[in-house]
């Protein structure tokens, strides 16, 4: 796979041609192992003296990669609507303290101050209709310094925004909206991002924003905050949802209610009168789970959401609730960029700027994997060549038969040459049985199933080339 796929990905944007074949080959065979580690993904010492020499490289920065990411990202959007879902996640690369330098200004302390690392937050691009990606379209990577103050030396509630990490948040929303000009979006993100100045900022009209709520805010010209008025507004509807497991969830189908109102935000406190406008005019959602189907020892489900979408009936509150549930996608990328998937933390290089790079071309890896998985969840009818090259194909189509069972239920359903019908097969190939009964197959099934499919295929697509130079010939 992806040999075809990102041919000519980073033209124009590196240092030299040369660079750009390197970085090229360094995506290829990163996304080919499944590993991050340059002496896993690299099978010669050639390769891996190449993969170091180009992650090395000073001519060229991860921002210069990022944007091959950003192109490829605006060709993939048609003009529609499309969700934009950001959140930040922490590399820890601690366990490399030794090889690392004390001074290198690409690392410093994390959350854990005693823990040594850098930030990212992408924009991960959706198609609200297919759920499956269209890419990333925007990439903030950054590193703390030891002498940063803290939050009190910096009397944090009162400095300026655009001085905050927090400003990370308007920045993505502001680099999505530049780059996917043909469409309309809504920008989705957690509590972190319910930031007051946002609201002013990005909104127009081909943008909206929906945030889960952080604080119970006071509403302008109201007695009441936000939370109480939302808890005391009527009951709209109840509907049920499906709640995959996690670290402090049971899978379950939880009973939902819903609530909503039109609120007025007022302008915080800590802002000075005409800096800002005195408030913002939102809807919020209230979606809480319902004591019958919370287990035993678990807090409920409970989202309250801002949006600047209007809400004109139950049905538009309930799709931005939906909506909204797709944010987990952003946290499944973080886990195949690390422990799931690649292992980036794991990455054996000495600079903190070989290692954000490395984080770039890791991103790109793990999206192709999550587009791969999801795609067996919709009935859509992308075609596969969106990821798959001719010889690539036809090598599924003939390896088909080892894959598919004798009987119905193990022959994949999916119509020939689709994104869901190459993936059905990297799953038969990752361990799957190919049962519906037994559920979906996960990342860690696909992305074992890339790393075999890539292993069989490469001696067929070299036999087609040399059959088809003989033919030249």
């Amino acid at each position: 796979m992806t040999h075809e796929l990102f041919a000519g990905f980073f033209d124009h944007l590196l240092a030299d041609a040369r660079c750009e074949r390197r970085a090229e080959k360094v995506l290829v065979d990163l996304l080919d192992s499944g590993n991050a580690t340059i002496n896993k993904f690299s099978e010669t010492h050639t390769e891996k003296i190449g993969a170091y020499r180009m992650l090395a490289n000073e001519s060229f920065n991860h921002k210069d990669l990022a944007e091959a990411i950003y192109r490829h990202c605006k060709k993939n959007v048609r003009p529609g609507h499309f969700l934009g879902i950001n959140d930040t996640t922490e590399l820890n690369f601690t366990n490399h303290k030794g090889r690392i330098g004390n001074m290198d200004q690409d690392i410093g302390p994390i959350t854990n101050k005693n823990n040594i690392g850098f930030f990212c937050h992408p924009m991960l691009i959706i198609d609200p209709e297919n759920q499956i990606p269209a890419g990333i379209s925007s990439i903030n990577i950054w590193s703390r310094q030891e002498s940063r103050p803290n939050r009190h030396e910096r009397d944090y509630k009162k400095q300026d925004i655009k001085e905050k990490e927090s400003f990370r948040w308007i920045t993505s929303a502001r680099g999505t909206k530049k780059l996917l000009q043909t469409c309309t979006l809504t920008i989705i993100a957690d509590r972190e991002s319910d930031i007051y100045e946002e609201f002013v900022l990005i909104p127009d009209e081909r943008t909206d924003l929906l945030i889960r709520s952080s604080y119970d805010r006071k509403l302008y010209g109201e007695k009441q905050s936000l939370y109480e008025k939302l808890s005391s507004s009527p009951l709209q509807a109840t509907y049920k949802i499906n709640i995959p497991a996690g670290t402090k969830r049971t899978k379950r189908i939880a009973r939902m209610s819903l609530r909503y109102e039109k609120v007025k935000i007022s302008r915080p406190v800590n802002r000075p009168k005409g800096e800002l406008p005195d408030y913002v005019e939102l809807w919020a959602i209230e979606a809480m789970e319902l004591p019958e189907s919370v287990p035993a020892g678990e807090e409920p489900v409970h989202w309250r959401l801002l949006t600047t979408h209007d809400i004109n009936a139950i049905t538009d509150a309930l799709t931005y609730v939906e909506w909204y549930s797709l944010r987990w996608l952003v946290e499944e990328l973080f886990h195949l960029i690390k422990s799931k998937g690649f292992g980036l933390e794991s990455a054996q290089l000495e600079k903190g700027a070989g290692l954000k790079k490395l984080c770039v071309l890791a991103i790109q890896a793990s999206l192709t994997v999550m587009t791969l998985k999801l795609s067996l969840q919709n009935n859509h009818k992308i075609k596969a060549d969106l990821l798959f090259s001719e010889e690539e194909l036809m090598f599924l189509e003939i390896y088909m038969k080892e894959l598919e069972g004798k009987t119905a239920k193990q022959k994949n359903p999916h119509k020939k040459n689709t994104l869901q019908w190459a993936a059905w097969a990297l799953a038969r190939l990752g361990g799957w049985s190919g049962y519906e009964s037994q559920g979906p197959p996960g990342y860690i099934t696909i992305k074992n199933g890339l790393d075999r499919f890539n292993d069989k295929v490469e001696s067929f697509v070299a036999v087609m080339n040399y059959f088809k130079k003989k033919d030249l010939h």
